[in-house]
């Protein structure tokens, strides 16, 4: 100010504090008036004009801020605060490129600006840079430990990069700095979830709501970590409630669907689906989850239309094309589709799931063809792909089985004899996917006195999360010899859940093939159910899962010697259950019953103890929904084709057959 009257330096120097004062209370109409003052008897004050490029940005005249930032800058370039504001006056115009050099410069000058490493841990962040990032969010941190929105960027960065045990520990500290801010709780519950603290999601779901009912997000959440801490009734409860308070919600109505397919209710999930498409006319995956339901309910012209109706959103659209794929087509019906698969996968991202379904429908369409060695291309192109996406450890899984053997011993059943349940309700339909266990629930379902609930998640989900409540780091099967008392509980919750998909059955199946990991606690709880253990030829059953892109998490299933490994272990477990399970288990081999159909069939309604019904031979003419691969397979009468199928891809699978020990001739 070397030119100002010396006068006139004390007039200036309070007027600028009076600005500052004022711009601080948020007054920016006044503050402006004085600081365009101070200009006028100082043309020189370059925090002035600074702070009025300030104002500029801030009251929506952003272009002029940024012109009278740069012109303080250029009187003196090394200012740390007038870096730092041009800077973040360019992030809001989203040149996070051009800022990064500016917070570089602002902490070149001030290296213990905290405000300048958080804004520029944003711009890295905005740049894809999340590793530099990441740094100066935490500089920012150790200047101030307090620093609300650096500590919430650096715990949601924590999320995003799969460190979820220290975003939820980061993100808690959020919540303790401000307590009444619902987004915080969000997501603190967010980590909480993928950490697998479900029940502490669940709380933190529950005071963001608390805080704020609006949050749609918020609703999924909770229904997520109820669903995952075992209690579904809960989930389906919250998305109604969310469904209630924003009828209006697509997102709300779509996973309220997808909760009840996967409960089997799959009437109502089409009811789900069909609002949250009618809501989300922009949206191909919900229309696509329309025409999923539909095809479980047996409506294929339905179904193929909603399909086409989520391909005119997205003419690439790969579960849209998958399912088409999987549905009865007439050869130029196929020869089209092929068209537009093939049409599509050029389109497509390398290495994205949208890119593996569409690998999947086109080894569909090549089997079809007789192009036998074009379609396992295809097939091992899509699982090379989800193995990425989905990693799959060998040793692991010999350990889980090793633990499943131990835990299941003579001793675990006498200690769990007080658990048994009486009822002879349950039927449990099991063995690894793909051996048939679509086809005995369709058969069985068909009787007059049996209700075919499909896949129920209820033991896969319930007894992991029993386990886990008993210790953070707890897991399946460990621990669970300590959680009798807390087990006994899971057999009226199971049973009332069999009484409220039908209260006049005698039978009620539940065909998971997982349940064969959990036989041990079905067997504890239901010593008088009946378990129908599905069994096929191993390299039939494996080729045949290594071919489909099934629903659900699967990791073993993308590569051969995996499958081998995964295969092995079912093995190892059926004849463990065999030896020490009281509960009747009847084998019931898938080539057998294809040869003999009526003497197998009778065999089945014999083992459930009920009257002979010939319905069960005409078990393809019923109208019951299945949600499984094998939707449409069941929906015809019986035929022998696919038991021989896997031989045309004999030299493929050669090392499958060597990982199992079987002779490449099926032997």
């Amino acid at each position: 100010m070397s030119g100002t009257p010396p006068h006139s330096i004390l007039g200036v120097t309070q007027l600028f504090a009076s600005a500052q004062g004022l711009h601080q209370s948020g007054d920016l109409r006044r503050a402006e008036h004085l600081y365009r003052e101070v200009l006028r008897l100082d043309p020189s004050h370059v925090a002035a004009l600074g702070m009025l490029g300030v104002i500029g940005c801030q009251t929506g005249n952003l272009q002029s801020g940024i012109d009278l930032l740069r012109q303080a800058l250029a009187r003196t370039p090394q200012d740390a605060d007038l870096n730092n504001n041009l800077g973040m006056a360019l992030m809001t115009r989203g040149d996070a490129q051009s800022a990064i050099p500016l917070f570089q410069q602002a902490l070149s000058a001030r290296p213990r600006f905290a405000e300048a490493h958080f804004n520029c841990g944003n711009a890295l962040l905005a740049e894809g840079q999340q590793g530099a990032a990441e740094k100066q969010y935490r500089s920012a941190l150790r200047l101030r430990a307090d620093y609300l929105e650096a500590a919430n960027n650096l715990g949601n960065l924590l999320f995003e990069t799969g460190r979820a045990d220290e975003a939820a520990q980061l993100l808690h500290r959020v919540t303790q700095l401000a307590p009444d801010a619902a987004r915080g709780h969000f997501n603190h519950a967010r980590a909480l979830l993928a950490a697998g603290r479900h029940e502490a999601a669940v709380a933190a779901c529950r005071r963001a709501l608390a805080l704020d009912e609006a949050q749609l997000g918020a609703w999924e959440l909770l229904a997520q970590s109820l669903r995952r801490s075992g209690d579904l009734d809960g989930a389906a409860q919250v998305l109604a409630r969310g469904v209630a308070i924003a009828p209006d919600a697509a997102q709300l109505w779509d996973q309220l669907g997808l909760l009840q397919f996967g409960q089997g209710r799959v009437a109502a999930a089409v009811t789900s689906f069909g609002t949250a498409a009618r809501l989300a006319t922009d949206q191909p995956a919900v229309t696509t989850h329309l025409g999923m339901a539909l095809s479980a309910q047996g409506e294929r012209e339905a179904a193929r239309a909603a399909f086409e109706r989520a391909l005119t959103l997205a003419p690439a659209h790969g579960e849209a094309l998958r399912h088409l794929a999987e549905m009865d087509l007439e050869d130029d019906q196929a020869q089209a589709l092929r068209a537009r698969i093939e049409t599509a996968l050029d389109a497509a991202g390398e290495a994205t799931r949208e890119r593996s379904a569409l690998l999947f429908a086109l080894g569909r369409l090549r089997d079809r063809e007789g192009d036998y060695a074009g379609a396992f291309q295809a097939f091992a192109a899509a699982n090379q792909l989800r193995r990425r996406q989905v990693p799959f450890n060998s040793d692991v899984q010999r350990a889980f089985i090793a633990a499943v053997v131990e835990t299941f011993s003579e001793d675990f059943f006498r200690r769990a004899a007080g658990l048994a349940n009486d009822s002879e309700r349950p039927v449990f339909v099991l063995g690894m996917p793909r051996s048939g266990t679509t086809l005995v629930e369709q058969i069985i379902a068909s009787h007059a006195e049996v209700r075919g609930a499909g896949e129920l998640t209820f033991f896969p989900e319930q007894v992991p999360a029993l386990v886990r409540r008993a210790g953070q780091s707890s897991t399946y099967p460990r621990g669970l010899g300590r959680r009798l008392e807390a087990l006994a509980a899971l057999a009226p919750r199971y049973l009332a859940l069999l009484e409220a998909l039908d209260p006049r059955a005698r039978r009620v199946s539940d065909k998971m093939p997982y349940n064969f990991l959990y036989l041990g606690v079905i067997g504890a709880l239901f010593p008088r159910a009946r378990v129908i253990h599905c069994r096929r030829d191993p390299i039939a059953t494996c080729h045949s899962i290594f071919t489909r892109d099934l629903a659900g998490h699967h990791p073993y299933s993308y590569d051969l010697e995996s499958l081998a490994v995964a295969y092995r272990g079912y093995q190892r477990l059926m004849t463990h259950w065999h030896q020490h399970l009281a509960v009747p288990i009847l084998d019931l081999d898938y080539e057998t019953l294809l040869d003999d159909q009526e003497e197998q069939t009778r065999r089945l309604v014999e083992f459930l103890d009920l009257a002979w019904d010939p319905a069960c031979l005409r078990f393809h003419e019923s109208r019951r929904a299945v949600a499984t691969a094998s939707q449409w397979q069941v929906r015809r009468p019986l035929y022998a084709e696919a038991r021989d199928h896997w031989r045309n891809y004999r030299a493929s699978l050669a090392p499958l057959c060597a990982a199992l020990g079987v002779a490449g001739d099926g032997g």
